[in-house]
């Protein structure tokens, strides 16, 4: 259920990068200006709401929390504007409340499913409005399929409130009684804060690594589709369908592996396995994006986009797992709604307006929009390494 609530939430946002000329040709904007809706627009909402929704999440009735981000939301997409703040810190306190310890990463995994479904639902759904909008008639929006697109996954995010509201709330799992754990809501976010005072290099460094591996999957999930039309001749019309069916299978597939993965690192005794698995995932990142730019066939190119696309759900996974295993329980879903702000105002802002400024103030024509987005994985994907490799042994020690 959360990860259908998930996949409608994320089906609202990745539906932006399949009918990118459709609404610049309504809208009027450039590649740059197209960049901030993909990214600032969700970062506004993100800042002003997730840490407040974050805080009730700790204290009250997290179902109650991610219901109203569900309602919110899908009422957004109606009005083409874009908020899937409530879900995600909520949802992995639930999350870790119900699965067992040694299943965490696995539990997460097939949450982290919903954001590929969601990815796939909108660019194959996208990509078939491109090709037949002008004979689609919903709710008097004809010859604009943008506009029902939006409109579509306001009806999906509608079914995700009903589906929400047939799950009861889960009892907490605790420790031990904490001072975080009977103050009150500004109480408690003061010891969050205080904790990550406390610990500050060992969160900057697993924060920023998932903040560089995000950063790359917004990346690429805001420009393949344009790659391919750019750089390999494709049409929007084909590269939906492509890209969707990679998030379908292959980015579903991969978010449910690399939890079964990390728990089985983990089992052989390697406590920081979320680390070790998030450095592989970022040398993935390097090496088949560049691969999809560089290669001469539109086939290959295909391929090498399927497989970034397996990628993209495996950050959630992850970096939900690590910071929920050095996070009291208590404050973990404040510790996660920081997380998201972070990745709402840097990863999801810059990583698609870097793709785009390279685009166009560095390299100064459209077809370049591939090496643009070569760059910026490598860069993201390279400063998740750096930052990995240097909190492991402060995370093994968190952990004990």
């Amino acid at each position: 259920m959360l990860a259908f609530c998930h996949a409608s939430a994320v089906a609202t946002f990745q539906v932006l990068n399949v009918v990118v000329e459709p609404i610049q040709a309504a809208l009027k904007v450039s590649d740059t200006e197209y960049s901030l809706m993909q990214g600032l627009a969700v970062a506004i909402f993100a800042s002003v709401l997730g840490i407040p929704a974050a805080a009730v999440a700790d204290r009250g009735n997290r179902r109650r929390v991610v219901l109203i981000g569900v309602v919110i939301w899908s009422g957004a997409s109606v009005a083409c504007a874009l908020s899937r703040v409530f879900l995600y810190p909520a949802a992995l306190s639930l999350i870790a409340d119900v699965a067992p310890s040694r299943r965490l990463a696995s539990a997460i995994g097939a949450f982290g499913s919903g954001g590929p479904l969601g990815t796939a639902f909108a660019l194959i759904g996208g990509g078939w409005l491109v090709r037949h909008g002008d004979r689609v008639t919903l709710a008097g929006l004809e010859g604009e399929p943008w506009r029902v697109a939006f409109l579509c996954c306001g009806i999906a995010g509608a079914l995700a409130a009903v589906l929400l509201g047939s799950v009861p709330e889960p009892g907490r799992r605790r420790v031990a009684p904490s001072a975080a754990a009977t103050a009150g809501i500004a109480g408690n976010l003061a010891a969050t804060l205080l904790h990550l005072r406390r610990h500050w290099q060992l969160f900057a460094g697993v924060s920023g690594g998932m903040l560089a591996l995000s950063y790359c999957v917004f990346a690429t999930s805001s420009w393949s589709p344009t790659m391919l039309v750019r750089v390999h001749g494709m049409s929007y019309a084909t590269a939906g369908p492509v890209t969707g069916i990679a998030a379908l299978i292959g980015g579903a597939l991969g978010a449910g592996v690399v939890g079964v993965i990390t728990d089985r690192v983990e089992g052989n005794g390697h406590r920081d396995a979320a680390l070790r698995v998030s450095m592989g995932i970022a040398v993935l990142f390097m090496t088949t994006m560049a691969g999809a730019v560089l290669t001469p066939w539109a086939e290959g190119a295909a391929l090498l986009v399927c497989a970034t696309y397996s990628l993209l759900g495996m950050p959630t996974v992850v970096g939900g797992t690590a910071l929920q295993q050095i996070s009291p329980p208590e404050i973990r879903a404040q510790v996660m709604a920081i997380q998201v702000l972070l990745v709402n105002l840097l990863a999801l802002s810059l990583g698609p307006f870097t793709v785009a400024a390279l685009t166009e103030y560095v390299f100064h024509r459209p077809a370049s929009v591939g090496y643009a987005l070569a760059w910026t994985d490598g860069a993201g994907a390279l400063a998740g390494i750096v930052a990995f490799a240097a909190s492991r042994r402060a995370f093994r020690k968190q952990r004990g």
